[in-house]
């Protein structure tokens, strides 16, 4: 019995000190670089600096005094900065590590305002007529640099979705951005029990509230549902790689609504119309596609 809790006691402290080791073989990042809980709270300050620099007139202007702010708040130059975003840059899971913890505090941070100003469906549930059907990252911080510049997603659906529902992705969008032009995309794409395809797609360029909308306007039935948010990396000539460019997405929703049956009378009036136009050697009008809308230019 005492020869076991002597090996018992001897296996537990080989096993500590081997965790100890590897956590201490494990590099930390230099000292002359900003440490990554410090980088992330920068970070975050930087979004909030952008955000109020974009509630007032003169944005550039006040875009350089906020981000001075921030860096005189943390005492670090603008140097220091930027040299401590290209080491973390090369040094891709360091950088994900703070990406994660960025996108979680952006999603606390929607959830204790109520989502989106004016969302009128912040509250809804998993069920009934109307319901949020998202189960991927509620929130999450794109660079332009692969593999962060992507998130896609899918869905298959179930016996909740029926056949002319309506489905509406909705997100907010706000950037961290040293300098260059941004281009996020986003794209909605739903795959109809018949195997045709109806997509939507935006450009986004600006902090705002987002949405995408696809109908089941032939009431066929919604087999699939994919899409992804994408930063794209500019490709004007001469455009630094290595200044700081985020896109942060946050407070993401897909609703799912039921949408009421045809009704007996419209449906009378349309069936009247197509045999009008047969009589008269003529196609009945086709149905009104989606418009895919088209780039906005930045308005900041």
């Amino acid at each position: 019995m005492k020869m076991h809790t002597i090996h018992k006691s001897f296996t537990s402290l080989v096993l500590g000190c081997l965790v100890m080791f590897i956590v201490g073989c494990r590099p930390n990042v230099p000292s002359e670089y900003i440490q990554p809980s410090e980088l992330e709270d920068m970070l975050y300050d930087w979004h909030l600096a952008d955000a109020m620099a974009g509630t007032s007139g003169n944005d550039s202007l006040n875009i350089i005094k906020y981000h001075a702010a921030v860096l005189e708040k943390y005492g670090y130059t603008q140097a220091q900065f930027d040299s401590s975003l290209v080491y973390y840059m090369r040094h891709t899971e360091r950088l994900k590590t703070i990406y994660e913890h960025l996108a979680k505090r952006f999603n606390d941070e929607a959830t204790a305002l109520g989502g989106a100003a004016g969302d009128a469906f912040a509250n809804v549930g998993l069920k009934g007529d109307t319901a949020n059907v998202w189960h991927g990252q509620t929130s999450m911080v794109l660079a332009p640099q692969k593999p962060f510049n992507l998130y896609s997603f899918s869905l298959k659906t179930d016996s909740s979705f029926h056949k002319g529902d309506q489905l509406m992705l909705d997100f907010n969008t706000d950037f961290i951005y040293q300098d260059g032009m941004r281009d996020g995309v986003a794209m909605l794409s739903v795959t109809f029990n018949n195997d045709s395809i109806a997509s939507q797609t935006i450009h986004i360029s600006s902090a705002g509230h987002n949405t995408l909308t696809i109908y089941d306007d032939n009431r066929l039935g919604i087999k699939a549902v994919n899409g992804f948010f994408l930063l794209n990396r500019s490709q004007s000539p001469g455009e630094n790689t290595t200044t700081l460019k985020l896109m942060i997405i946050s407070a993401v929703k897909l609703f799912r609504m039921h949408t009421n049956k045809e009704k007996p009378t419209e449906k009378m009036k349309t069936d009247s119309l197509a045999r009008d136009s047969n009589r008269q050697g003529q196609a009945p009008p086709p149905p009104a596609d989606a418009m895919i809308p088209e780039r906005q230019p930045s308005t900041r």
